[in-house]
C-alpha cells in the first residue's frame, strides 16, 4: 500500500508513549525510517531514531521534519482531570502544540499529518452508535482542545493543500499501557488489580458501556492515514462493539481463572453512561476494519504478562 520510495522518513511525535511504541514498531517493520520526537526516550530498544524535543518548540520541529514524508502527531497531555485543574497547560500542548506541528510540516514541505484526536470531543452521546456527524460537546478542557486541534488539522487541507487526517480514537487498550497512569483504561486498571490480588473496582453498577479498540487496530488506522490521500472529515477509530464494564471484568476473570468479586463504588460524577462508535466512514474512506476481537485481545494482553505475574495463566479448556 506504500506509495513512497525507499528511505522514507515518518516522524512520530509522542512516539515513546503507549500507542507510539506500538506504531513505531509497526512502521519500522513496514520498512519506514522512523524519527521519534518526544520529551522522554522509548522504554525499550528500537530501530527508530529518537530526538528529545517538545512540540512547543516550533523552530526545532521545523528542522526535525525536514525531509520527512509524513507526521503522525500523538504527543499530548492526556490526563482529563489535570486538564480541568490546569486548562491553559492542556490547551498549550494539545491545541497550540498541534498548530506548531502543522506549521512545521507546512514550512518543511510535509504534506501529510495524521492526528490523534479523541472520542472526548463528543461528550455525552445523544444517540448511538456515535457517527462523525454526532454533535460535539466536550465535557473537559482536554476534549475541547482536541476538537480545536482537529479542526486546524483539517483546515490545513483546504488552506494549504495538505492531505491530513484526524482520527477520533475511542477506548484504546493493549500491552504496555501504564496501569499507574490516571488516564489508563479500565482494562489496564482491572488487570493491575487482579495482578496484585486486589478486588477490581467498579464505579456504579457496571452497566456503563465503552467501545474498546486494540492498539494494533489503531496502528493500522494510522498507517492507512499516512499512506492515504487525507480526509476532510474526522474518522472514528474503534471496534464498533459496545461492551459493559461488568461484562469486561467477567471476561478478564474468566481468562485468568479468578473469581468475579469486584468492589462497587458510587458512580463517578460526569461519567458517560454509554458509548459505541459507528465506524462505517473510516471503512469507506480508508478501508479501516478492526481485526482484533475483544476476547482475543484480552487473552493476548493477559498472557503477555505470564512469567511476570503468575496469576495471568489462562484456563485450560
Amino acid at each position: 500500500m506504500r506509495e513512497f520510495g525507499d528511505d522514507v522518513v515518518i516522524v512520530v511525535t509522542g512516539g515513546s508513549g503507549f500507542i507510539g511504541t506500538h506504531l513505531c514498531g509497526r512502521l519500522v517493520d513496514d520498512g519506514y525510517d522512523v524519527r521519534i520526537v518526544d520529551i522522554v526516550p522509548p522504554k525499550s530498544s528500537t530501530k527508530a531514531e529518537f530526538v528529545r524535543a517538545t512540540v512547543l518548540d516550533s523552530a526545532r520541529l521545523m528542522k526535525l521534519l525536514e525531509g520527512a514524508e509524513g507526521v503522525v502527531h500523538l504527543a499530548a497531555l492526556i490526563d482529563v482531570a489535570t486538564s480541568v485543574s490546569d486548562p491553559f497547560s492542556d490547551f498549550s500542548v494539545n491545541a497550540a502544540g498541534t498548530i506548531n506541528v502543522l506549521e512545521a510540516a507546512r514550512h518543511a514541505g510535509v504534506k501529510k499529518v495524521a492526528f490523534a484526536s479523541s472520542a472526548a470531543v463528543y461528550g455525552e452521546p445523544v444517540r448511538l452508535p456515535v457517527d462523525e456527524e454526532h454533535p460535539t460537546a466536550p465535557m473537559s478542557p482536554y476534549g475541547a482542545a482536541k476538537l480545536a486541534a482537529e479542526r486546524y488539522v483539517l483546515l490545513y487541507n483546504s488552506l494549504y493543500g495538505m492531505e491530513n487526517t484526524a482520527l477520533r480514537l475511542f477506548n484504546v487498550y493493549g500491552e504496555g499501557q501504564n496501569a499507574g497512569s490516571p488516564y489508563s483504561g479500565v482494562i489496564t486498571k482491572f488487570a493491575n488489580a487482579i495482578t496484585e490480588g486486589r478486588a477490581p473496582t467498579i464505579f456504579g453498577d457496571g452497566e456503563q458501556t465503552r467501545d474498546f479498540v486494540h492498539v494494533d487496530d489503531v496502528c493500522e488506522a494510522f498507517v492507512r492515514a499516512i499512506e492515504g490521500q487525507g480526509c476532510n472529515s474526522p474518522l472514528n477509530i474503534a471496534s464498533g462493539v459496545e461492551t459493559s464494564v461488568r461484562e469486561l471484568l467477567e471476561t478478564m476473570c474468566g481468562i485468568c481463572g479468578t473469581g468475579f468479586s469486584p468492589t462497587y463504588m458510587p458512580e463517578r460524577k460526569g461519567e458517560i453512561a454509554r458509548s459505541v462508535a459507528d465506524i462505517k466512514l473510516a471503512k469507506k474512506r480508508m478501508g479501516y476494519s478492526p481485526r482484533m476481537a475483544l476476547s482475543q485481545g484480552l487473552r493476548e494482553l493477559l498472557e503477555a504478562n505470564d512469567g511476570v505475574h503468575s496469576i495471568f495463566k489462562p484456563k485450560i479448556a
